[in-house]
């Protein structure tokens, strides 16, 4: 029967397992870096997004509390009492 004969050296073929190894980390390790910098980025979109939040809710607050003091300048809270005790009197009858 035919034969093959191979022979290998030991020292090439741990070079070979050393390359390849040493090619897998760094495509791991680039791989890792870009994932981290988009982590970063997402938390930054997120902090970004809640700081608006909280400033559209801080000029609401600042909104509703200038309409509320405003309606309350407008009408008189006892006399708009007496109004409708009036009312209430009158439709009692």
């Amino acid at each position: 029967m035919f034969s093959i004969d191979l022979t290998l050296n030991v020292f090439v073929l741990l070079a070979a397992f050393g390359a390849a190894a040493l090619f897998g980390y760094s495509l791991r390790t680039r791989q890792l870096r870009k994932k981290q910098f988009k982590i970063v980025e997402l938390r930054k979109e997120m902090v970004d997004n809640h700081a608006h939040i909280l400033e559209l809710q801080k000029e609401y607050v600042e909104l509703e509390s200038k309409l509320s003091y405003s309606k309350s300048t407008i009408i008189g809270g006892s006399r708009v009492f007496e109004i409708h005790k009036e009312e209430v009197l009158d439709s009692a009858i």
